[in-house]
């Protein structure tokens, strides 16, 4: 597959990563932190056969993994969303690790819940910032191919 359509696999990877934590911020994180003990409990109940980890790891781990491939082979062109996605990997290990993993563990409190609120405004603010610069990097490379086929007639 050509470089640029990886480049869009990446784009839609960072956008539904982007979307599902829109939906936790908007839809999970109110309850959090209102008894948030209570609400820990009842969350850690619910995800019993499934949780989130299933559905957003591999697309976390591939769209950074295709970020840090597509780097690799031209580093100018992905030098930005590269160092941009490094960082967006460093937050989110942050986050499970520092929040999230004692916040469900302990039954967590409101300092917890609220810092992951925080931390997560920040994280889709690096999302969106990754996924423009790849988009930017996207619309340079279909241009190039049009000009190339353009060329060819």
């Amino acid at each position: 597959m050509e470089r640029k359509w990886w480049t869009l696999a990446a784009v839609l990877g960072l956008a539904c990563w982007f979307f599902g934590n829109l939906y936790e911020a908007v839809v999970f994180s109110p309850n959090w932190v209102v008894d948030t003990p209570a609400q820990m409990a009842r969350l850690d109940a619910f995800f019993v056969t499934t949780g989130p980890t299933l559905y957003f790891v591999p697309v976390t781990v591939l769209t950074c993994l295709v970020i840090l491939i597509l780097w690799l082979t031209d580093r100018t062109a992905y030098r930005r969303a590269a160092v941009a996605a490094l960082a967006l990997t460093v937050l989110n290990a942050v986050i499970v690790a520092a929040v999230v993993t004692p916040l469900f563990g302990d039954g967590g409190d409101r300092t917890l819940a609220w810092t992951w609120n925080v931390l997560n405004v920040v994280r889709m603010a690096l999302t969106a910032t990754t996924a423009v610069l790849l988009f930017n990097t996207f619309r340079r490379l279909d241009q190039a191919a049009v000009q190339r086929q353009l060329g060819r007639m």
